[in-house]
């Protein structure tokens, strides 16, 4: 069976990421690419690696796009611009991914304090189920509505959530390295390349707007968790290192287990091996183009702090991958269609 789909804010790194996705989705077809500024150009004149997959696809404005009938409809559209599409594709009977930040917090009052203005359907908040399939996979199978992830949120919940799971989190500093394509298509004086090439910059020292979801996924409190964001000199990819304080003393052995019982039924993650050394804690190199996630962990010999590092693809199981494993669940799919691309290394 085929379905429909429309892809929003298609002129994008996320959005243009869901479309070379689905260009080799054996069960998915682009019905439309929707740009707000580029209608009627050809998709690769933007996207340059689609030309051959999508030669003769323009992009169309917000009125030509909901004249077409779609199954499932992408919005990789600016935060705060997603309600009234979410809403338009709910009464026509679409199932709906917002990659944006519009419905991942199901509390009106978190997006306020973290977003810094009232939502404006709260209602929404509480339809939308958060679209880490790794935590809610049953819940989206049966969702109309699915939000997407926040690509530093996700690395990180990914890697922890084992040790949430249990309650062995007291305490956790975490630092989150982030390539550029995290900034969006549009450069700024902080991510336009002449100004961010070389450069080791902390911008966030103590909390991100993705703490929001990361406390709320693990249900963490505030207090006990920082979060400090770096930009390096990569492109695609974020690293997470997370320094953390143990509820109880633990042996090696038994954090082993812990992982890979967590992680055994989960396609996209991985763990790092103990040895040799160099591939214990993981880098974004390691998965870059997949929408695999790689943990690794070492305990201090005190049993109680550990160090815990997750690597993904930022717009792959950042955003536009995990958007796509969501909507596979969604359609009734088996959730790694489309998206057993492998690595590409080296890069």
């Amino acid at each position: 069976m085929t379905f429909r789909a429309s892809v929003w804010g298609a002129s994008g790194m996320a959005g243009g990421e869901v479309l070379r996705i689905l260009a080799r989705h054996p069960n998915i077809k682009v019905e439309c690419a929707v740009s707000k500024n580029k209608k009627g150009q050809f998709v690769w004149q933007t996207h340059l690696n689609l030309r051959n997959e999508y030669g003769d696809l323009t992009f169309c404005d917000y009125d030509e796009a909901f004249l077409k009938e779609v199954d499932i409809a992408y919005l990789a559209v600016p935060h705060g611009t997603a309600v009234p599409v979410i809403e338009k594709y709910l009464r026509g009977g679409a199932k709906i991914v917002d990659l944006s930040a519009d419905v991942r917090l199901s509390s009106s009052k978190d997006y306020e304090k973290w977003y810094g203005s009232p939502h404006l359907k709260p209602d929404l908040l509480t339809r939308a189920i958060y679209g880490l399939p790794e935590l809610h996979g049953k819940e989206i199978e049966r969702a109309n509505l699915v939000s997407g992830v926040g690509c530093n949120a996700a690395c990180c919940i990914l890697g922890l959530f084992p040790l949430a799971k249990e309650g062995l989190i007291k305490e956790a500093r975490i630092e989150v390295r982030v390539g550029s394509s995290e900034a969006g298509a549009t450069p700024t004086v902080g991510s336009h390349h002449p100004y961010r090439s070389r450069t080791l910059r902390v911008y966030e020292p103590f909390r991100h707007r993705h703490l929001a979801e990361i406390l709320q996924e693990l249900s963490l409190e505030e207090d006990a968790v920082t979060m400090t964001m770096t930009a390096v000199e990569i492109v695609r990819g974020a690293q997470m290192l997370a320094h953390i304080r143990l509820a109880e003393k633990v042996k090696e052995g038994e954090i082993w287990k812990l992982y890979r019982n967590a992680y055994k039924d989960k396609p996209f993650l991985q763990l790092c091996p103990a040895k040799p050394a160099h591939l214990r804690f993981p880098e974004p190199k390691m998965v870059t183009g997949s929408n695999q996630a790689m943990t690794g962990f070492a305990l201090h010999e005190d049993g109680q702090r550990m160090l815990v590092v997750t690597a993904i693809d930022n717009l792959m199981k950042g955003a536009a991958g995990t958007a796509v494993q969501a909507s596979n669940l969604m359609l009734g799919l088996n959730e790694t269609e489309g998206l057993t691309m492998m690595p590409v290394y080296p890069v």
